[in-house]
């Protein structure tokens, strides 16, 4: 029986969070992502419900959080745009993994892969070199909010790498798991990868989450926490003891 992270009392009214799952789930578990992210919303103190498809963006969304666990899929620009509104508007937005994985040539996005790309804050190019997969450590950026007293980690999950889009503010990297730090390199870590990364857009703000692959990674308390501490930033949220 899954042992919740935090109880919320049975008459506890919080914020609303959407998980959208969409696409194909042949290589990526988007129901065992989104049923995890579910647990740990509701856990957080959100009352989150799971949507399929993107066609609820053809009308205005008024949830307070909107949770991405998509690859791929139908979803139109006109859809995207609705995203971007409701975002801009207010709304919170967290993605993971290939949520930002184009339709179009990487090299050559579209206006619907760049509408996403622009609002997600990156857009996956490749696995980059072989090994596509390998044991690694997480380093968390110890100075910003979201991410700030979160121990570096190590995890086992599939390589991306990404084109940041320059708005977007990476706030964990993966490198190494042996003698991954050194003198110089973002944040002191050697061979550093962006993993995830945060932006402002309009009035709403949004963090994009590399992991997610398959479930090995809803394991790992660190991922966990990671989640519900990007859940309650993008939401404004008090977060690490510190009003955002």
């Amino acid at each position: 029986m899954r042992i919740p992270e935090n109880h919320a009392p049975p008459d506890h009214h919080g914020p609303t969070a959407l998980v959208v799952v969409n696409g194909d789930d042949v290589f990526e578990d988007l129901f065992t992502a989104a049923s995890e992210l579910r647990a740990v919303l509701t856990d957080e103190g959100f009352v989150t419900r799971t949507g399929l498809g993107m066609g609820r963006f053809d009308h205005a969304v008024d949830d307070d959080l909107i949770v991405l666990c998509t690859a791929l899929g139908e979803f139109t620009a006109s859809q995207r745009r609705g995203l971007r509104n409701a975002v801009g508007a207010g709304a919170g937005l967290l993605a993971f993994h290939a949520t930002n994985v184009p339709a179009s040539p990487p090299g050559d996005p579209d206006e619907a892969d760049r509408l996403l790309s622009e609002l997600i804050g990156s857009r996956y190019v490749s696995h980059g070199p072989a090994p596509h997969e390998s044991r690694f450590s997480v380093f968390p950026d110890p100075g910003h909010e979201l991410t700030a007293g979160i121990a570096p980690f190590e995890v086992t999950h599939e390589h991306y790498a990404l084109a940041v889009e320059d708005h977007a503010e990476v706030v964990a990297r993966r490198g190494a798991a042996e003698g991954a730090y050194a003198t110089e390199g973002a944040h002191g870590v050697r061979d550093a990868q962006p993993l995830v990364h945060v932006s402002e857009f309009g009035k709403g703000r949004v963090c994009y989450v590399q992991l997610g692959h398959d479930m090995r990674i809803w394991a790992e308390p660190a991922v966990r926490l990671l989640i519900r501490r990007a859940a309650r930033w993008v939401n404004r949220l008090e977060v690490q003891g510190v009003a955002s």
